[in-house]
Formats: C-alpha cells, sequence, structure tokens
C-alpha cells in the first residue's frame, strides 16, 4: 500500500431528496441520477478534475487549483438546473489529502463533505482555503457565510457561498442555523432560566437590554476606494488619484488597520456592488467613499466612513474645505479623523508620523502627481515624460522629497523595462534617493527600496534587515516591504518565517500580480512545490506574460521532474525576450537528447555569443545547473560571483542548486557572502 500527501481542492456533492425519490418513483430516480453522472463527468473533465468515486447519489472529485474546482461546481449546478429538476448540494474544500490506490482520505475530503450536508438545495458551500484562492477572480461572487461548526470538524470552518446567477442566497434564517442555535434559545433551555427571565424582565434590570443589544464589531480593516472627481474637470484625475494614493500611504501607517493597497482599490472602480460584497470579497469591515467636488484655490473633499457588517451603515461623513496649499497634508488630516471615529489609539510613531508636515509648493506638488500619473504607464515616452515633471518639481521646490524619489524610480524604471543600463543610471539613482533620504526618512518607499538595495546590491544582511524591520514598523501594509522581506529571511535561512509575509503582501494588494509571482517563488524555495504550481498556474491564466512569475513556473516544473512543461515555459520566456538564438538552441539540444541536453545546448550558445550579445554569467550558470553539470555550473557561479549579480543572494536557499550545494567551491562563495551554510 502506497500513500503520499497533497494538498488539493476537492468537490463533494449529491443531489437532495433522492433517496425519497427512489421511494415513490424508482424510474424517475435512475433517470434522474444518470443525467446527473452525466452532467458530473462532462463537467470535471471540462475542468481538469479526477473523478475519485461515486457514492450511490453522490460524487467525490479533485482539481489540481481552486478556481477550476469552483468554476466546475457553478456548471454542475447550471447544466442541473437546465436538464434535470432535482437539485444538488456541492461542498468545495482546498486541504491535504492522503492517497491510498485510488481513494483518498484526510481533512480536505471530510470538509468538503460536510460542506455539502449544509449547503443550500441548488446550492454551493466553500471554506475558508477556497475563497482565498480565488478571491483574485473578481467575477465570482462569495457571501460569507460565518464560522460554522461542522460535524466531525473539531473547528468552526470560516465557510461561504457562491453567489452568481441562479444559486440559492443563503437567507439570513439559515445562516444563523449555520452558526448554531441564538443565545436566547440557550438561555431558556431550562426552566429555571424561565423563572429568572420572567424576573428579570418585571424588574426591567437595565444590564438584561444591554445583554441582548447587537453591535458592529470593531473595525480593524479598511478599504479606501476610488475617488470620485466631481468637479467636471476631466484633465484633474491625476490630482484625486494622486490624493487617492497618499490617503492609502497615510492610512496604512496605522498598524491597528489593515489597509489593501490602491491597485486592489482600483479594481473597484465603476463595479456595480454594494460595500457588504465588496467588504466579503476583500475581507475588510468598512470602506471609505471619498469625492472632489472642487479644485481652485480652495479644494472641497467630502469623507464617508461606512460600515460592511451586521449592515452597510454610514458611520461618519465630513467635508474638507482647504486651501490650495495645503493639500499636501490632507492625507494625514483624514487619517487621523478615521482614526479617531473608529476609536484607534494612535502609537508614539503612529502621531508622529500623521502630524502635519512643512508645507509643499502645490505646484511643486501637481507637477509629481502629474509625472506619477506618467510613471505608472511604463512605456520609455511616459517615462520621458515623467522624469521632466519630476525634475520640474524638483526645481519648484528644491527640499521636496517626493520629487527626488520620483527621479529615482525613474531611472529605476529605466533599468526595470530594458531603455537603459544599470552602470550609466546606478549613481543617478542612489543619488536622488540618497537626497529623498535625507529630506524625509519617514517615506515608507525610501526606506523599503533601500532595503533592497542592502540585500540584492551591497549584500549587508544587517542593515539589510534593520531597514526592512523599520519600514514594516512604519507601515506594515505596505505590501512591498512584507513581499520583499519575506524573500530577505529565505536568503538568511528560514523559509517557513518568511512565508507569512509574501502571503500577506498578496492579501493586501490581491489583484496586483507582482506579489502573486513572489509568494509562489517563496512557496518553492521553502519546498512547497504543489502550492506553488497551483498559485503559479492560476496566475499564468491571468496573466501569462508575467516577468517574475514565468522564471518560477519553470523552476517549479523542473523541481517537480515535469520536463516537457518546464521546456514550454522556457522557450515561452525566450520568446518573449525574443531570444531566437535560445530558442534555436532548446528546439535542437531537446531533439538530439531532450531535456537536459536542451539546457547545456543553450547555455553553450550563450557562451559563445557573449563576445556580441550580453548574457549574464547568472543565465548561463542555471542553465547548467538545469542541466545537471556540476563543474561548468560551478565555474559559471563564480564568474556570477565576480560580476556581482544580484541574484547571487539566492544560492543560500534556492533548491536549484542543492545538488552541488555541498561542493567545497559552493560553500566557499557561501562563505564569501556571510549567507547560511
Amino acid at each position: 500500500m502506497h500513500a503520499k500527501r497533497k494538498l488539493a481542492a476537492i468537490m463533494f456533492t449529491d443531489i437532495v431528496g433522492y433517496t425519497a425519490l427512489m421511494g415513490s418513483d424508482e424510474d424517475k430516480a435512475f433517470d434522474v441520477l444518470e443525467k446527473s453522472r452525466d452532467i458530473h463527468i462532462k463537467s470535471i473533465n471540462k475542468f481538469s478534475g479526477k473523478l475519485i468515486k461515486e457514492m450511490g447519489d453522490g460524487m467525490l472529485a479533485q482539481f489540481d487549483t481552486a478556481i477550476d474546482s469552483v468554476l466546475c461546481a457553478i456548471e454542475i449546478q447550471k447544466q442541473a438546473r437546465q436538464q434535470i429538476k432535482e437539485k444538488i448540494r456541492i461542498g468545495l474544500h482546498l486541504g491535504d489529502i492522503t492517497f491510498d490506490h485510488e481513494d483518498i482520505f484526510g481533512d480536505g475530503v471530510n470538509i468538503a463533505s460536510r460542506l455539502q450536508s449544509v449547503a443550500d438545495p441548488g446550492g454551493i458551500y466553500i471554506s475558508e482555503s477556497i475563497q482565498k484562492s480565488i478571491r483574485a477572480k473578481s467575477t465570482v461572487n462569495t457571501k460569507y457565510l460565518g464560522q460554522v461548526k461542522l460535524k466531525n470538524v473539531d473547528y468552526p470552518v470560516n465557510t461561504y457561498s457562491i453567489v452568481e446567477d441562479g444559486l440559492p442566497t443563503p437567507s439570513a434564517s439559515k445562516i444563523e442555523q449555520l452558526k448554531g442555535k441564538s443565545l436566547f434559545y440557550k438561555l431558556t433551555r431550562s426552566i429555571y432560566t424561565y423563572i429568572i427571565l420572567l424576573l428579570l424582565i418585571i424588574a426591567n434590570g437595565p444590564w438584561i437590554r444591554n445583554a441582548f443589544k447587537t453591535e458592529a464589531s470593531p473595525i480593524t480593516s479598511l478599504l479606501i476606494l476610488p475617488f470620485d472627481n466631481f468637479t467636471g474637470d476631466e484633465s484633474l484625475e491625476y490630482v484625486v488619484a494622486g490624493i487617492h494614493d497618499a490617503l492609502i500611504g497615510d492610512v496604512g501607517k496605522i498598524s491597528a488597520l489593515r489597509v489593501p493597497s490602491k491597485r486592489t482599490a482600483n479594481a473597484y472602480r465603476n463595479v456595480e456592488k454594494s460595500i457588504p460584497q465588496i467588504a466579503t470579497e476583500l475581507n475588510v469591515d468598512a470602506a471609505v467613499e471619498t469625492s472632489v467636488t472642487c479644485y481652485g484655490e480652495n479644494i472641497c473633499i467630502q469623507v464617508k466612513l461606512v460600515s460592511a457588517f451586521p449592515e452597510e451603515k454610514q458611520l461618519w461623513v465630513h467635508d474638507f474645505n482647504i486651501e490650495k496649499g495645503e493639500l499636501s497634508n490632507l492625507s494625514r488630516k483624514i487619517a487621523k479623523e478615521i482614526s479617531q471615529q473608529i476609536h484607534l489609539n494612535l502609537t508614539p510613531m503612529e502621531e508622529q508620523l500623521l502630524a502635519e508636515a512643512k508645507p509643499i509648493d502645490p505646484d511643486a506638488y501637481e507637477a509629481y502627481l502629474r509625472g506619477m500619473s506618467y510613471w505608472e504607464l511604463g512605456t520609455k515616452p511616459d517615462l520621458d515624460r515623467a522624469m521632466g515633471y519630476f525634475q520640474l518639481s524638483r526645481e519648484i521646490d528644491p527640499d521636496y522629497a517626493l520629487a527626488y524619489l520620483g527621479i529615482s524610480g525613474t531611472w529605476g524604471a529605466y533599468v526595470q523595462h530594458g531603455f537603459l543600463p544599470l552602470s550609466e543610471v546606478y549613481e543617478k539613482a542612489e543619488a536622488a534617493r540618497n537626497m529623498a533620504l535625507k529630506l524625509d526618512s519617514s517615506l515608507v518607499e525610501i526606506i523599503a527600496h533601500k532595503a533592497g538595495g542592502y540585500t540584492w546590491g551591497e549584500w549587508n544582511w544587517k542593515k539589510a534587515e534593520k531597514e526592512f524591520l523599520r519600514a514594516i514598523e512604519i507601515n506594515p501594509n505596505y505590501a512591498f516591504s512584507q513581499a520583499y522581506y519575506s524573500h530577505f529571511l529565505a536568503i538568511m535561512g528560514d523559509p517557513e518565517k518568511g512565508l507569512p509575509h509574501s502571503e500577506l503582501a498578496m492579501q493586501l494588494d490581491p489583484f496586483n500580480t507582482l506579489y502573486m509571482s513572489i509568494h509562489g517563488q517563496a512557496l518553492k524555495n521553502a519546498g512547497k512545490f504543489d502550492e506553488a504550481l497551483e498559485l503559479l498556474q492560476k496566475l499564468y491564466e491571468i496573466e501569462p506574460d508575467q516577468g517574475i512569475a514565468l522564471p518560477a513556473l519553470w523552476a517549479v516544473y523542473h523541481e517537480l521532474g515535469d520536463e516537457e512543461k518546464a521546456l514550454d515555459i522556457a522557450k515561452r520566456i525566450y520568446t518573449l525576450r525574443e531570444n531566437e538564438l535560445a530558442l534555436k538552441s532548446l528546439e535542437q539540444g531537446f531533439e538530439e537528447g531532450g531535456y537536459h541536453l536542451a539546457m547545456q545546448r543553450t547555455a553553450e550558445m550563450m557562451i559563445s555569443k557573449r563576445d556580441s550579445i550580453y548574457f549574464p554569467s547568472w543565465q548561463i550558470f542555471t542553465l547548467y545547473c538545469r542541466a545537471g553539470m556540476k563543474e561548468e555550473a560551478l565555474e559559471w557561479l563564480e564568474k556570477a560571483y565576480e560580476e556581482h549579480d544580484s541574484n547571487m543572494p539566492y544560492i543560500s536557499v534556492d533548491p536549484l542548486f542543492d545538488f552541488i550545494r555541498n561542493e567545497p567551491r559552493f560553500q566557499n562563495l557561501l562563505k564569501k557572502m556571510g549567507l547560511p551554510l
């Protein structure tokens, strides 16, 4: 008997009332069962699932990705409504399962079956693990039902219902039933309780009224929705977007609040969804709605704080009418007002970070905002325009830190997008960043990028950790810091410790494929290849050209021994890079001797062309690693070290290098870099 464990999405289904139907109309029951079976098998195959077994009127199926299981369940319900009159209940859970021949067992199966048993007829209930995995798919809507105590499960399970056209929406009474009996019911189970309640009512004790009072839970998470521009001037969109970004940044400095990123917030621009629907999807407690109604010498902004649960309710509204010169401090004022309205006590550091700073020249601020509107587009002409506006901002106000940060970031973007070599811009970018830091050391963006420079540029681990922790302390909701700190911890020898940070970055910015990619890399470096594969495959469906995700997916397929898919992803990468020489080498090498020879031939091609085409030593090193060639890999690793390649820190953790990890030359490089052996 051979068994192994795996993380998988499990679907458990049954036909409601099938047993009763068998007793009353056996022919009809068999007809319903046959149609249901046909619907299930076709749908499971369509979404790349695996039918594990049939259980009378129900089925158990396994999927490699959570989104496939959900889409399959929706398809089954859709087809069932069209073809059979009986209703089906479906439960889904993402969890550990154990294989034993062709059967599976474990927590994943148990919870899925229990969710199916409590689901509405015709409905789909999913666990929190499924909901977290699919929430980047905004087309699939869910409703939070609460913590449900399931039979033979030792802990309450956060449960959601899929809410799509044609699927039932659980009623309030159903939700209460799922959560358990009411407090009043529990109190009145004995005759003694009846007597006590009667005496209390007669006495009209004031505390009994409070005992039954329903209050909203404390607000610990908050979404800053995109601003509405009601000025009638569309050219001011860059100003409105800039204030929105600043407000997210300043509210994010409040450590007691979780604040999703600007990208996540912008995903809900012009979306016809209620605050409770949005809050359920993002797992937040409340939202801030803001509108700009006038912009001139004076600026008019209205801010509303709206709670989502137990019902949508406006908690606070305030109209700000400020002079234009006060604009740079507006987001700090709003952040402090919000903290007061939700009764949060700011720490001394938070008070300092949100204190009003020296007013910025409004023209310098506007030039910076206009520069940012171009910088985010990323094309060469747009970056050139951005640089012009950032330099204009600096000229207007030479003491404006954000202007220098914009200049530094634009130099970095030229390199990132391949428009300029690093050697040409490094000193300029460093000088601008250092000037920004000198002018305002509280800017978390500067601190986080400085931590990255110490990690992948200078290999100064002590300074890097100090700056990462400082950035996280200043703004724990800045996803960039959390994501890259997870990799720093992995480099320092503790990839498991880093995973919560990269996962948090994904939660803070669930629509940002960069942070999904970084978490996929973190899972791979921690040896969680199945989890990494699920995430990266889903990401590949969303954004097939993501520059960080593709190499990570190649690495995962390599580690899992799926050479055919690893080669396909390698070809995809070199196609996007328009590297015809590499593509030709891969194909010829594979035809001659398979995957390993394809890697070898590509490395050899790069070496032969290095006089005329730049190929980093690191890239050649990794190809030799994939080819399984120790001596050649070590030779080019040493060259990458001499070139001070920014990828070198990963030699301490990446499983790709395990086959040479104990080699003296490899160990020597770890010692030289001060990395864990």
